[in-house]
């Protein structure tokens, strides 16, 4: 029997949709096809799934990302920033794709409302994380967002800062002040993508941000999620570098291997390798 996805989608079903695209992921095209309807709500069902599936399956989504990078133009502004995450998860995978949706994406980084600008950042970190020629000139940008931005600007534009260091530290060594100078009034809510860029400074360059380990060993104790995994992420990489500067920390970030949060699970396991340590799951 036919699924027929646009039933599904006017019924909201899209926990439904998304088993039926994973189990047969022909189905893509006709989720695609989506995208035209006129109810803003089932658009941006469809977006958040498309994210999904294609995170996990480039591939299959690779024909239509001419279609979601078109959407970053959309008149709806909730549409275009659900675009812009779609486009970021997946975009970043095809060169292509990236180099035409990198000029859309800098100039929604001059949007007039906030939420789009903090998408759009993020997108243009994972676009700078596989292709940092494409989004080097952002970067001023970026620095402007962390001073001049809100809680949530500075959190978006720090860890597009940290996506593009990872791979070419070079481009953000420079802003390891900046970056110490934010998180000393940045929320436990919004400090991970300080957090992040300060591993991936560390990653490469672990005894400017020697100091620092005590502050962000600090950070795993502070049962807010979003600051724990980032801590732990940005101690693991400072520790790949030079597991001696983050030793101290390693009995904390063992606990957290029994976290309820997945995520943080995870960073925990892959820090702890980082430093040389096995784990039994």
């Amino acid at each position: 029997m036919a699924i027929d996805l646009k039933k599904l989608a006017q019924e909201r079903k899209f926990g439904e949709i998304e088993k039926a695209v994973y189990d047969d992921r022909s189905l893509i095209g006709d989720l695609v096809g989506l995208l035209s309807e006129k109810d803003g709500e089932i658009r941006s069902g469809v977006l958040t799934l498309l994210s999904r599936v294609g995170f996990d399956y480039p591939n299959d989504t690779r024909p239509h990302l001419a279609t979601l990078i078109s959407l970053l133009d959309d008149e709806d502004m909730f549409i275009t920033i659900d675009a812009a995450n779609a486009v970021g998860n997946l975009g970043f995978s095809f060169k292509e794709s990236a180099s035409s949706a990198a000029p859309k994406l800098k100039a929604l980084l001059e949007h007039e409302q906030s939420l789009v600008r903090q998408e759009a950042a993020y997108a243009l970190g994972n676009i700078g994380f596989s292709f940092t020629a494409l989004v080097k000139d952002t970067i001023p940008r970026l620095i402007r967002m962390l001073e001049e931005g809100d809680d949530d600007e500075r959190e978006a534009a720090a860890h597009a800062l940290g996506k593009i260091g990872i791979t070419s530290p070079e481009l953000i060594r420079g802003i390891l002040p900046k970056l110490v100078e934010v998180l000393e009034f940045s929320r436990e809510a919004t400090c991970g993508g300080v957090l992040f860029a300060l591993g991936a400074i560390g990653l490469h360059y672990p005894q400017e941000v020697a100091d620092l380990v005590p502050r962000l060993i600090e950070y795993l104790d502070s049962g807010h999620p979003n600051a724990v995994k980032n801590a732990v992420a940005a101690l693991g990489n400072i520790g790949s570098a030079n597991p001696e500067i983050v030793k101290q920390a390693a009995p904390k970030i063992r606990t957290l291997l029994n976290s309820t949060d997945v995520d943080v699970q995870m960073n925990a396991k892959v820090a702890l390798g980082r430093l040389g340590e096995q784990t039994d799951w």
